[in-house]
């Protein structure tokens, strides 16, 4: 969970895969996941070397590679260097590096700039490699389908993807500092949410709550029995309780509600929808 958007020079290739036989509709671009310490993780290769990335759209940058990994897959370092705060509100500076190409599934950035991730809090110290974040995978309309074990990227021009995929156009979506958040409306009023596929956690933000609900503030979990999310019944949601630093937002959806539902996210039309 992080800022503002994209490293300048950033060049990517792309390739979706032809129409199915009588239907104009294009398949979508598939990259098979595995949930792994609690986060959607797939293998892919970057300059031929295989490497292990969480598909975090929740994370500004294009690619992020741990220290350790960038000793091992080639890249060229720029010279550049970015200070981003992580959603604890811990601050570092990364090394920007130049790598071709990354091969995900179906997808293909024959070129990209990224980012060092550093250090051993956040993504960082996590045991995959790295992530493929939201400067690569918000130029798609993104179908996180967790249950099925698989991400389908759809050209963003596609107009029908969202109702195929998810059974309707969905609600509101909006980018704010880099971030898709929404709008839910509970029995105690509403809040706004992070999607945020990247985050182990349902978090809730205590303070979010401590005038709505007496002493919510000091439980550890909370579950709402109406949860409703672009116009549709979710509930009953469950929320763990933590303060963080970024982004401004009331609450992040993450794996708990990724891992139970199909996802469909369009931040260049600003929906969003499930099923």
């Amino acid at each position: 969970m992080s800022r503002s958007m994209l490293l300048a020079g950033l060049a990517l290739a792309f390739v979706f895969s032809g129409a199915h036989a009588g239907d104009s509709a294009p398949r979508p671009m598939r990259i098979a996941l595995t949930l792994q310490h609690g986060l959607p993780t797939t293998h892919a290769m970057i300059g031929g070397k295989p490497v292990t990335l969480v598909l975090d759209a929740g994370s500004y940058q294009v690619v992020g590679l741990k220290t350790a990994v960038l000793g091992r897959v080639p890249v060229r370092f720029t010279g550049e260097q970015e200070s981003f705060a992580d959603a604890d509100g811990h601050v570092s500076t990364s090394r920007i590096f130049h790598a071709q190409p990354l091969e995900a599934g179906g997808l293909l950035a024959s070129q990209f700039d990224g980012n060092e991730l550093v250090g051993s809090s956040g993504k960082a110290g996590l045991p995959q490699d790295g992530l493929i974040g939201f400067g690569l995978l918000g130029r798609y309309q993104m179908v996180f389908d967790e249950p099925g074990g698989e991400l389908r990227l759809y050209p963003s021009s596609d107009p029908s993807a969202f109702k195929r995929e998810c059974g309707s156009e969905g609600g509101a979506l909006r980018l704010e500092r880099g971030v898709m958040v929404s709008e839910v409306q509970t029995g105690h009023g509403t809040f706004r949410v992070q999607w945020d596929p990247g985050s182990a956690q349902d978090v809730l933000r205590p303070s979010a709550v401590a005038g709505r609900i007496k002493d919510a503030d000091l439980l550890r979990r909370l579950t709402f029995q109406r949860f409703d999310v672009a116009g549709q019944p979710a509930g009953p949601q469950t929320f763990t309780l933590r303060q963080f630093a970024a982004p401004d937002v009331d609450a992040v959806l993450g794996t708990g509600f990724f891992s139970t539902h199909v996802v469909c996210l369009d931040p260049s039309r600003g929906r969003v929808a499930f099923r």
